[in-house]
C-alpha cells in the first residue's frame, strides 16, 4: 500500500511538472515559434475576423516584378468584386495536406467560409515524390491541432514522415514507368513519352521544356489517387464546422502545352479537371467548385523555363473575379 502510494505520488508530480512545462511553454515561447517557423498558423489565428479564409500557395502572391503595375494578391483582389472579406493563408509549395492541418484549428461559426486552391500539378508524380515533401510534412505536423508543447516536441523529435532523396527518386521512377496513360506506346506513360524526340536531343531547351509538361501533367486522378485523401478531408472538416467551401482549380498554360505537346496531353488535363469537378463540386451541399484551368491566357504566365501557377497583373486579375463571382452567387 505504501508503495502504491509513493508510486501515485511521483506520477502526479511529474503530471505537474508536464502541465507547468507545457503552460510555460505556450505561455512565453510559442507564439514566437510560430512567428519563425509556423507562419501559416500564425496568420490563421490572426485572421478569424474575415468572412472568408484563403488557402493557396505561391500563386495567390507571385507577381510579374517587370510588367506589373499592381501587385496585390488575388486574395485581394477578390475583394474588389464582392462584398466579402478575405484574408490569405499562403505560403510557397504548399498543397491540400497542409492547409486540412490549418483549417482544424478554425473555430465553428466564426467565419463564412473557405476558399481553397486546387492545384493539378500538386496530383503529379513529380510532386508526390519531391523533396520539398519534408519539409511540408514538417509543417503538417506541428499544425495539427495538438496540444502546442507536444506539437513542439513532434517537429523537434521529427516525428512525421521522412524520405531519403534516394527514396523519393526511386518512387518518382516507378510512377514515371508504371503510371499507365490511357495512350499506345510511347504514350503510355510518362518515361516513354519523354523518350520520343521533340525539338532535338535532351539539352535543347524547348525539349527539356516540353518533358517537363508531360512529367507535370501526363497522369490520370482516379479513385486511389493519395492526393484525394487531402481533399476529401477538406470536405469533411468544412461540413463538421459550417463552413462554406470553395475549390478553385488553379489556371494552368494549356495553351503552352498544346503547343508543345499536343492534345493527347490537354486531353488528360482536361479529364483530370472533369474529375474533381465531379467528385467536389455540389452546391446543395455547399461545397463548389471553381473552373479556372483555362481562363488564363499564356502571355499572362511570368515563368518560362518550368511550367508553374505563377501570373502577372491581368491573370491574377482574372481569377480574382471568377472566385468573386462565385461567392456573390452564394446566398
Amino acid at each position: 500500500m505504501e508503495i502504491a502510494k509513493k508510486i501515485a505520488l511521483r506520477l502526479l508530480l511529474i503530471a505537474i511538472i508536464i502541465s507547468a512545462t507545457a503552460l510555460i511553454y505556450k505561455r512565453y515561447f510559442h507564439y514566437n515559434f510560430l512567428k519563425k517557423e509556423g507562419i501559416l498558423l500564425s496568420r490563421l489565428n490572426h485572421s478569424i475576423n474575415a468572412d472568408y479564409l484563403f488557402f493557396s500557395a505561391s500563386s495567390d502572391y507571385t507577381f510579374d516584378p517587370i510588367n506589373d503595375a499592381d501587385t496585390t494578391r488575388v486574395s485581394i483582389l477578390a475583394m474588389n468584386y464582392c462584398d466579402k472579406s478575405i484574408k490569405s493563408i499562403a505560403e510557397g509549395a504548399h498543397h491540400a495536406g497542409v492547409f486540412k492541418e490549418l483549417i482544424k484549428h478554425i473555430p465553428k461559426h466564426q467565419i463564412e467560409g473557405i476558399i481553397v486552391a486546387m492545384n493539378i500539378r500538386s496530383f503529379s508524380p513529380e510532386w508526390l515524390t519531391d523533396i520539398n515533401e519534408n519539409a511540408l510534412q514538417q509543417f503538417a505536423a506541428l499544425y495539427k491541432p495538438n496540444p502546442p508543447l507536444m506539437a513542439r516536441l513532434n517537429v523537434a523529435l521529427k516525428n512525421y514522415p521522412i524520405k531519403t532523396k534516394r527514396e523519393l527518386e526511386k518512387k518518382r521512377f516507378e510512377y514515371f514507368s508504371n503510371w499507365k496513360l490511357p495512350y499506345d506506346f510511347p504514350k503510355n506513360n510518362i518515361e516513354n513519352w519523354c523518350a520520343v524526340e521533340k525539338y532535338g536531343d535532351w539539352r535543347n531547351p524547348k525539349r527539356q521544356l516540353a518533358d517537363h509538361y508531360i512529367k507535370s501533367y501526363a497522369f490520370v486522378i482516379d479513385e486511389e489517387h493519395l492526393r484525394l485523401r487531402d481533399f476529401d478531408k477538406i470536405v469533411e472538416l468544412a461540413k463538421l464546422k459550417e463552413l462554406n467551401l470553395i475549390f478553385h482549380i488553379l489556371p494552368e498554360d494549356v495553351q503552352e502545352a498544346q503547343t508543345l505537346i499536343g492534345t493527347e496531353l490537354t486531353d488528360l488535363m482536361s479529364a483530370n479537371r472533369d474529375f474533381l469537378i465531379n467528385r467536389y463540386h455540389f452546391p446543395k451541399k455547399n461545397v463548389w467548385v471553381v473552373d479556372n484551368l483555362e481562363k488564363v491566357d499564356h502571355m499572362d504566365f511570368t515563368d518560362r523555363d518550368f511550367p508553374t501557377e505563377h501570373y502577372n497583373q491581368n491573370g491574377r486579375t482574372i481569377i480574382a473575379k471568377s472566385i468573386a463571382e462565385q461567392l456573390n452567387a452564394i446566398k
